[in-house]
């Protein structure tokens, strides 16, 4: 988390993007929430994840919902060499009881292809450790991880919080961003629910940063919050290719 003292002194615009830019360098865990059409999902994941970059990446790209895609669409070709992803699929049974809090019918599944032999979990205790012993291996590989070396993506949360409640959702999310923190690396998840549910108000305090995504007269936008929301950038359009 960001120090207040790092930032005193600038205007609120200027704190927000010194706190966002120090937060990407370092590591950070985000929260997307919002109920959107699955390619404004799929373009910030890709973002997040570091796409297309002549910088180093490590990966755990994480599926939730069974279902599956091309891992080549978030990652598309990278530039630089020395990058690597490790797949982790979570086999739920559960489904439904959690969506009636928001809707993620429009969710699109970000699960890598089965064809990338993932690395399968039955348990959310499973899941934890498979995310865990992926970033320990990545350490081992690169005789330690550069600052945001590391990129973890975990498609919707929906699934876990079906089956589990989000009590020890909260507890799972809790050690694993932990786990990343400690890489210096960033994770994000993906909730498809309003900001002001009350699945995401409950897991909020977890994140560094909150992103918003919605779409307004037919144009996709997103707002970043950090700082427990004290700062933002307020609802900024962006582009889908």
């Amino acid at each position: 988390m960001l120090s207040r003292n790092d930032l005193e002194g600038e205007s609120n615009e200027e704190r927000f993007s010194d706190g966002l830019t120090q937060l990407k360098r370092q590591g950070a865990s985000v929260l997307v929430v919002g109920s959107v059409q699955p390619a404004q999902r799929r373009n910030l994941c890709r973002r997040l994840l570091g796409r297309t970059t002549v910088t180093p990446r490590r990966r755990v790209l994480v599926s939730t919902t069974g279902q599956s895609h091309d891992v080549s669409e978030l990652l598309g070709s990278d530039s630089c060499t020395e990058t690597a992803h490790t797949l982790v699929r979570y086999a739920t049974q559960a489904r439904g009881a959690v969506a009636s809090d928001g809707d993620s019918s429009t969710m699109e599944p970000i699960a890598p292809s089965i064809d990338d032999s993932p690395v399968t979990t039955t348990t959310l205790s499973e899941l934890g450790i498979a995310i865990s012993s992926a970033i320990e291996t990545f350490e081992l590989e690169s005789n330690g991880l550069a600052p945001a070396e590391l990129r973890v993506g975990v498609e919707s949360l929906v699934p876990l919080l079906d089956e589990y409640g989000t009590e020890r959702v909260f507890k799972f999310l809790h050690l694993t961003n932990g786990r990343v923190r400690t890489a210096d690396g960033m994770v994000h998840y993906h909730l498809p629910m309003d900001r002001d549910s009350d699945t995401a108000s409950v897991l909020a305090p977890l994140f560094d940063i909150i992103i918003e995504l919605r779409e307004q007269h037919g144009v996709p936008q997103e707002r970043w919050s950090i700082d427990d929301g004290e700062l933002h950038s307020g609802w900024v359009s962006v582009s889908q290719s």
